[in-house]
């Protein structure tokens, strides 16, 4: 009688229930629906950690653009900062040399007027003295 159960395309499995499939195509269809789900919840959770590490990511980058900006703005800052610096440098070494040109004609001038006094005051004495 099994085997007309066969022949029919009907089978009896471990529990004597009558099957249309065969019973280890039925075990190894179930087997396979489990690692297929199994597979499915891998991948959305392979998905999820691939998400959050997009997210993470892109935060980085994010927070990178930003120190990267924020060091330009720096290295631009000490640059205006240097070239003030050379502007008033120039400045200072423009007055120092005014002063200094300043300070010789003062001295020349001064020299002039030291001997003008000396000349004068020797015809005063020459003068008192002839007196």
């Amino acid at each position: 009688m099994a085997d007309e159960l066969l022949k029919a395309g009907l089978y009896i499995d471990d529990i004597y229930l009558l099957r249309i499939v065969d019973p280890k195509i039925a075990i190894e269809r179930n087997e396979l629906r489990d690692k297929c789900n199994e597979y499915v919840e891998k991948l959305q959770s392979f998905k999820i950690l691939a998400t959050d590490f997009v997210k993470t990511a892109s935060n980085y980058s994010l927070d990178v653009e930003k120190e990267k900006i924020r060091a330009i703005s720096a290295q631009n800052l000490l640059k205006t900062i240097f070239k003030q610096r050379q502007i008033q440098q120039q400045s200072f070494q423009s007055k120092i040399q005014e002063r200094t040109l300043d300070l010789d004609r003062l001295k020349v001038e001064y020299q002039y007027l030291q001997r003008i006094e000396s000349e004068q005051l020797e015809i005063i004495n020459n003068y008192l003295q002839t007196q």
